[in-house]
């Protein structure tokens, strides 16, 4: 019933377009573009950025190569409120975008900032950390995106483009070298197999070696080795165009591992030797790597039919992405079970498993040209996805006493515990949306949009009741052993609002109200209770944004303003309950309450010469939000207060409930007004490049100087996760062909060789409340160190 609905949704659509031919007597065209000026799809049209009523970073492809931005963790480099959030591998890593971000462990929540790539919404967040490669532009949406896009993300979109089959023959090739075994190849073919079928393909081979060191394995780790291919297909057939899509990529990593930032506990410090923890350093000791391995396709056709009144483009497409890792949870060298004290854990090398998932779309919309009085696009949207996700967890204690520290443990004193878990997650979602804007008079428009879906989502899960490994006992102490299943479905109404006025066409003004969503999610992990496993509820913002856009006649100064406000219910985030004292590490996505995001962004390009550029960004963003039981920093357990079940609990301060003489709970807080992690108060980035031609080419030098203030990683709060406010500066000079022929380049990142985290957390060992909670782990980037590096391409 519910995809017939959808299907008349869809019919209905097309017959509104073909009975009402006065809504717009043009279809859609590329707008004119004066110099320096950029084409985006940030509302599902081709449009010119500067007339785009939203807050919208885009860069085209030519300018992410010379500039060495390789994968999109890098993007950060060019949006001021885009953050990026490492964990020990992509399916817990995260975007921030204003602040808003989804950094959980569990697979059943999606992402408040979604990935679209040539216009196929990607299904988890792990799926958008990838290379980049053959890229015609990259868009960077801020703020929620309540009407069009195909999942709703409350706190933006990277929408990626990549380039379509050229209609003369053409290539290209380019070869990347830099220091600590860095390589990059890419190359691309494109060109028409006849006046109406064209094709293009295009490769890469990325490979870095690593820049960590372990001591114990005698080689560098943080490396990884990726490649990928892509071919597409374009038929043109006057009124209808096809274009068809294969894209397959993978990537072995042995990433990510944290290093020891500091160590107050005497037996670890003994341990880790010869490491020597501390803020300078680089390496890691532990037996294992720490491992990734992804691999993604995606299969999408592309339909766009002429109606001269409007165009109705369909996009269909499925893909397939594969994920397995292993993190050595324990981090020194227990190649064999070793000491560290009576009946404390002897080895913990195996912790992680796979997720595999499955999902179709589909997407028909119909948009009329964008240059009338009333300009629209109405559509439906369907997807159904599955996850099938499981986890493996072995330690082992040493139940001897007195031995030496760092000691073989014996066999007869070992005590191993293991578990394993399956669960199978499916989601789909239905949806139909409508946006559009009204010239009210003059250069007034009104604009406005809704969205109604339904969304379905369901999870069976199981813990094994044996242990996963023979001899062990099954692993229980703070872990339950359940099956169940659990559906639950929700629908909703969205839509946005605004004004928009034009004072030509060189500038703009627009004020505009979005509401946005996000739905449900449902535990998959190996510590949820799956025969009775909570709903986190939907995440919903009311966004406010008031902007300007503009630029002088010469183009010599264009800028972009946006102020913005954005509120947010029942924000999903994630609370850490680990208790690492009984190894026990349990991390449960749940809901804030009250959240808030504000402030101001400005974009900013100067052409004061000829061939000279100076881009300008900054950003001011102030975050708070109010949560109830989130876990406590280690270092304030151990202080807790008391608080009778049933009664009111303090804010900002760590407790436990106790009912008579039993405590009912773990240390927790309820945090009021706190600043949500990874997300700088101020950055500016500043871009000065300079062209002129030379002997036949263009000789170029770009320089990006990026600062930001400092962070805190931890949800809870924690002070020693802090990250002080640090610049970078990187720099390229070089030599690139107009139009065809070799091209040159030399670059440096991070000149200063400046010192940074982009994670923080706590090791897993000797770390308590009661031993030594004040240990701290930190991931560094290869960012985080100087290296030089040169690029040679060629264009034909």
């Amino acid at each position: 019933m519910m995809k017939r609905g959808f299907a008349a949704l869809l019919g209905g659509g097309a017959v509104l377009a073909f009975a009402q031919p006065t809504l717009a007597q043009q279809a859609p065209q590329a707008p004119e573009l004066a110099p320096g000026e950029i084409v985006v799809t940030a509302q599902k049209r081709a449009e010119r950025l500067q007339d785009v009523p939203l807050a919208v970073t885009a860069i085209a492809g030519e300018a992410l190569a010379t500039r060495g931005i390789t994968d999109t963790k890098s993007l950060t480099q060019i949006s001021p409120t885009l953050s990026y959030q490492q964990g020990n591998n992509p399916s817990n890593s995260s975007f921030r975008i204003r602040g808003i971000g989804t950094a959980v462990f569990g697979q059943g929540t999606e992402s408040s900032v979604s990935t679209v790539l040539d216009g196929v919404v990607m299904a988890r967040q792990a799926q958008g950390f990838s290379d980049l490669a053959d890229i015609e532009r990259i868009e960077v949406l801020r703020g929620p995106q309540g009407t069009l896009f195909g999942k709703n993300a409350t706190g933006g979109v990277i929408n990626i483009v990549t380039a379509r089959p050229s209609k003369t023959l053409t290539g290209k090739i380019n070869a990347t070298i830099a220091e600590k075994g860095e390589y990059h190849l890419n190359g691309t073919v494109s060109g028409p197999i006849s006046d109406k079928l064209g094709v293009r393909v295009s490769g890469f081979y990325n490979k870095d070696d690593g820049y960590i060191y372990n001591v114990t394995l005698r080689r560098k780790t943080n490396g990884y080795e990726s490649f990928g291919l892509r071919g597409k297909m374009e038929l043109d057939l006057g009124r209808l165009n096809l274009l068809a899509t294969v894209d397959y990529s993978k990537n072995n990593a042995f990433c990510c591992q944290s290093v020891l930032i500091r160590s107050d506990n005497a037996s670890l410090t003994t341990l880790v030797a010869p490491v020597v923890p501390g803020p300078n350093n680089v390496q890691v000791g532990s037996n294992g790597d720490t491992t990734s391995r992804t691999s993604q396709q995606t299969y999408s056709l592309e339909a766009k039919y002429d109606l001269d009144f409007a165009t109705i483009t369909s996009v269909t497409a499925w893909q397939h992405y594969s994920f397995d890792n292993t993190v050595d949870v324990d981090g020194i060298n227990t190649a064999v079970p070793i000491y560290t004290g009576a009946n404390a854990v002897a080895q913990y090398d195996i912790n992680g498993g796979p997720f595999t998932l499955g999902g179709f779309t589909q997407e028909l919309r119909m948009s009329n040209s964008g240059k009338q009085k009333l300009n629209y696009t109405i559509g439906g949207f369907f997807s159904d996805t599955t996850l099938d996700r499981e986890f493996t967890r072995r330690f082992v204690n040493c139940t001897a006493s007195g031995l030496t520290l760092g000691a073989t443990c014996p066999s007869t004193n070992l005590a191993g515990f293991s578990g394993h878990h399956r669960a199978h997650l499916r989601q789909s979602q239905i949806a139909g949306f409508a946006q559009f804007d009204y010239n009210i008079a003059g250069g007034l428009k009104a604009l406005g949009g809704l969205r109604w879906q339904h969304e379905t989502i369901s999870v069976w899960g199981k813990q094994d009741t044996t242990p996963a490994f023979a001899g062990d006992t099954i692993l229980q102490s703070g872990y339950p052993l359940t099956e169940g299943y659990t559906a639950a479905s929700d629908d909703v109404l969205t839509g946005k609002m605004g004004l928009q006025y034009e004072f030509n066409r060189r500038a703009q003004v627009y004020a505009s109200y979005t509401r946005g969503y996000k739905g449900q999610s449902l535990g998959t992990e190996f510590t949820q209770t799956f025969n009775n496993n909570p709903v986190v509820q939907p995440e919903t913002v009311n966004a406010f944004e008031v902007g300007f856009k503009g630029s002088t006649a010469d183009r010599k100064v264009s800028i972009a303003v946006a102020l913005f406000l954005a509120k947010y219910k029942n924000l999903q985030v994630q609370a850490n309950r680990s208790d690492p004292s009984t190894n026990t590490f349990t991390f449960v996505t749940t809901n804030a309450g009250a959240s808030e995001t504000k402030g101001v962004e400005v974009e900013m390009t100067l052409r004061p010469v000829d061939g000279l550029s100076v881009a300008l960004s900054g950003s001011y963003v102030k975050t708070r939000f109010d949560a109830d039981g989130i876990g406590c920093p280690l270092q304030n357990q151990a202080a807790f207060a008391t608080v009778a079940t049933g009664s009111a609990a303090p804010v900002n301060t760590c407790f436990r409930y106790k009912t008579g003489s039993t405590f009912v709970s773990s240390a927790a807080q309820n945090i009021v007004g706190g600043i949500l992690p990874n997300t700088p108060t101020w950055r500016i980035g500043i871009n000065p490049r300079y062209e002129h031609p030379f002997a036949g080419k263009i000789a170029y030098a770009d320089v990006n100087i990026a600062y930001q203030s400092g962070v805190n990683f931890a949800l809870e709060q924690d002070p020693l996760q802090w990250q002080p406010e640090y610049t970078t500066v990187d720099a390229t000079i070089g030599l690139r062909a107009e139009d065809k022929g070799l091209s040159f380049s030399l670059f440096v990142k991070n000149l200063t060789d400046q010192r940074y985290y982009t994670a923080m957390g706590t090791p897993g060992l000797f770390t308590t409340q009661t031993v030594t909670p004040t240990n701290r782990m930190g991931f560094l980037p290869k960012g985080a160190f100087r290296y030089f590096g040169a690029t040679v391409g060629y264009k034909f």
